[in-house]
């Protein structure tokens, strides 16, 4: 038994290792396009890969993703100031998928009659308003993949991709959310309370 849960876990590194080797060596190429550097002190760019495919497909106990990813590169004159830019877009990207993720819930719920469906709307127009307040729930990200390229012009483009706990995201979201409709005096019980507590 040990030896099948070892030998599988070997394999399940080696398709990853592979993916990522092959794909650095085509971003490091610089056929195609300017070649793809990491900075000094960083990992190198296939390890990066890797772990980034791991985290995409790693699951809780419970078979739910365990982590919300999310990628974006921003162009500057420097490499810190674009990387900055690239960092607020991939917290960007993670702060929308909460929100699709949330704003579900109450979809499916007040499809099924199960909560109101004036609570229902009043929360899923909460949670689509507007990316900022999701934005505001998100703690610390985890860096994943780090890679620039120098462009013709000397700019600097960078590729950032990051990983936030997919629960920590619900709970964190959830708890700004039941702030906020406590705000706009909106009444939480029933399944509404249900729904913000899971």
């Amino acid at each position: 038994m040990t030896l099948i849960i070892a030998t599988g876990v070997c394999f399940s590194a080696d398709k990853y290792e592979k993916r990522a080797k092959k794909e650095a060596k085509q971003m490091m190429s610089g056929k195609k396009e300017p070649a793809w550097q990491v900075a000094p002190g960083k990992q190198p760019l296939d390890m990066q890969l890797a772990k980034a495919y791991r985290m995409e497909e790693e699951m809780t106990d419970e078979g739910e993703q365990k982590w919300i990813i999310g990628t974006a590169m921003s162009v500057g004159e420097n490499f810190d100031g674009a990387k900055m830019q690239a960092t607020t877009l991939a917290i960007q990207e993670i702060a929308r998928t909460i929100q699709t993720m949330v704003a579900a819930e109450f979809k499916s719920d007040g499809g099924n009659k199960q909560l109101g469906s004036d609570d229902a709307a009043t929360a899923i127009q909460t949670v689509m308003g507007g990316t900022q307040w999701v934005m505001n729930t998100i703690g610390r990200t985890i860096p994943v993949v780090e890679c620039y390229q120098i462009l013709p012009n000397k700019n600097k483009n960078v590729r950032i991709t990051i990983a936030y706990n997919e629960k920590t995201a619900r709970d964190r979201a959830k708890k700004a959310l039941r702030e906020e409709l406590i705000k706009q005096g909106v009444e939480i019980n029933g399944k509404l309370d249900t729904i913000l507590k899971d």
